[in-house]
């Protein structure tokens, strides 16, 4: 299980990007997901 920390990182990386293709897009929505959920269960 990733923490919190990585998985914004993971995020903030993938921000960084100028061009996002479908794959990033998709990722972007699971790494949001899963930092929803790590901030509502803290």
């Amino acid at each position: 299980m990733e923490t919190l920390e990585q998985l914004e990182h993971k995020y903030f990386l993938l921000e960084m990007q100028d061009k996002w293709d479908s794959e990033d897009y998709k990722y972007a929505n699971e790494l949001k997901e899963k930092i929803k959920k790590l901030k509502g269960e803290n």
